[in-house]
């Protein structure tokens, strides 16, 4: 059994870890809708592999470099209310593609649209900090996505 303390421990490590390692926007991705904690890990699933092959223009992205895909760790919170997911994404790879944070939301914006079939919103911030981390973790409860987890291999 995990304890509060044991809890509030490891997000204080994930707040100190994600401040620290190069992430370049905060990002929140909404359903506006009730989902339960496997559909939500299907969309976010989707939605990275949409957005890799909607920057990088390839079919197969089990060939592309790992370092040039989405790299990102996600948080969910609300399931039973409106299912969302607040997190750090590093869009540096998909900004020397595109070339300005004006198409990089674009993109962002078309591939979770597409993910959760037309529902949902984001939101994007430049340069996040540790006020951020603590916003995106306030519900944590030792569930989060990495992108990296969704990668085809």
């Amino acid at each position: 059994m995990v304890t509060q303390y044991q809890r509030r421990c490891e997000r204080n490590a994930l707040i100190d870890w994600s401040a620290r390692d190069g992430y370049t926007h905060a990002i929140t991705l909404n359903t506006d809708r009730e989902l339960s904690l496997s559909r939500l890990k299907d969309i976010c699933g989707t939605f990275c592999h949409l957005f890799d092959k909607r920057v990088h223009g390839i079919r197969n992205m089990g060939r592309f470099p790992i370092e040039l895909r989405l790299r990102a760790i996600l948080f969910p919170e609300n399931l039973l209310t409106n299912a969302h997911l607040h997190g750090f994404a590093d869009f540096a790879a998909a900004l020397d593609v595109l070339r300005s944070e004006l198409q990089l939301e674009e993109v962002v914006r078309g591939a979770w649209l597409t993910a959760t079939r037309g529902a949902g919103s984001i939101y994007m911030e430049p340069e996040p900090d540790s006020g951020w981390a603590r916003y995106a973790t306030k519900k944590y409860d030792r569930t989060f996505f990495l992108a990296a987890d969704f990668h085809p291999q």
